[in-house]
């Protein structure tokens, strides 16, 4: 695991995260509840080989089983000569703030939207189309998408707005639209308000040109005001 991923989290969490990932086994893709959280919410740890594009998956699970994302942290662990492999956790509560906890059960659910997904069972229009309610988007407030240089080369695109369902699965589907990778990503939501971090690259790994960023800082926004507007 990367050295960020060591920097968070203790070695009984780290443990407990092993044994996750042990339980996948040859599944295709394994969705498990780590910890309840006070009030109701819940960390799910998400298993699965990296792809590009995978991060749109989960968030398109999460969307049409009525969860919304709180936090979120995303890390890949190279394998030798295996594909490496998304270890990626999400700090879940039910989606408009239901008071009722999240349960096993939802994230049971989650798993099997996941694996139609992953296994090309079902694609992401094909969940969305499930998620029939209309839910009030809040009121329209400032929203501010930039780029930063991290180490490496790489590009992190920070997204500053306010939640709205389903907002994830919007960014993540608009880069993976721009055809760029997500290679680490971290969410967190305060009054309402999210901040959310992509650390990105293009499809083969080079950093993002320069010349790419407006590009898709642009699709981003569109993405995101496509939420606000309901669609």
């Amino acid at each position: 695991m990367p050295e960020r991923y060591r920097d968070l989290f203790d070695a009984s969490a780290i443990r407990e995260h092993a044994a996750i990932v042990g339980r996948r086994g040859d599944a295709p893709v394994h969705v498990e509840l780590w910890r309840r959280q006070p009030r109701g919410g819940a960390i799910a740890c998400v298993v699965a080989d990296d792809r590009p594009g995978l991060l749109s998956l989960i968030s398109a699970a999460l969307v049409v089983n009525g969860m919304d994302v709180v936090a979120a942290q995303a890390f890949t662990r190279a394998r030798g000569g295996e594909a490496p492999e998304a270890v990626d956790l999400f700090w879940l509560r039910r989606d408009g703030g239901l008071p009722s906890p999240v349960l096993a059960g939802d994230v049971a659910r989650v798993a099997r939207t996941l694996h139609q997904l992953v296994t090309g069972d079902a694609t992401v229009e094909d969940v969305i189309r499930r998620a029939r309610t209309q839910r009030a988007s809040p009121a329209p407030g400032a929203t501010r998408v930039t780029f930063d240089d991290a180490e490496a080369g790489l590009s992190v695109l920070t997204v500053e707005t306010f939640d709205r369902p389903g907002l994830l699965l919007a960014i993540t589907r608009a880069l993976h639209r721009a055809r760029v990778q997500i290679v680490a990503s971290e969410a967190a939501t305060q009054d309402g308000r999210i901040v959310d971090r992509f650390t990105v690259v293009e499809l083969d790994g080079a950093p993002v040109r320069p010349t790419r960023r407006g590009v898709l800082q642009m699709e981003v926004l569109a993405a995101i005001e496509a939420v606000m507007r309901g669609a």
